[in-house]
């Protein structure tokens, strides 16, 4: 079986069952600093979707000031769509 060359140090300094702990603990940190990545880039996407549904929101209350006929009703996002107001996503 071909081996790192690093990895027969420690496999001749430690026993066989630390060496398999050792293995798993590895594995599972690395596991883990994925899956902390993945739902911290998860939670920036949700916290950026609300950010832009407030700004939607404050936008419709601002036009609906100036513009007493307009109906906001629905999400303020697709209301600004719908009369024409470019929202980026």
């Amino acid at each position: 079986m071909l081996q790192h060359p690093g990895m027969s140090r420690i496999q001749r300094t430690f026993r066989p069952e630390v060496v398999t702990a050792i293995r798993m603990f590895l594995v599972a940190g690395l596991a883990g600093a994925y899956l902390v990545t993945f739902a911290w880039g998860y939670e920036g996407r949700q916290q950026a979707r609300r950010w832009r549904e407030v700004a939607c929101t404050n936008r419709v209350s601002d036009l609906t000031r100036v513009l007493p006929g307009l109906n906001d009703s629905g999400a303020p996002c697709e209301t600004l769509q719908r009369i024409g107001m470019t929202v980026v996503r």
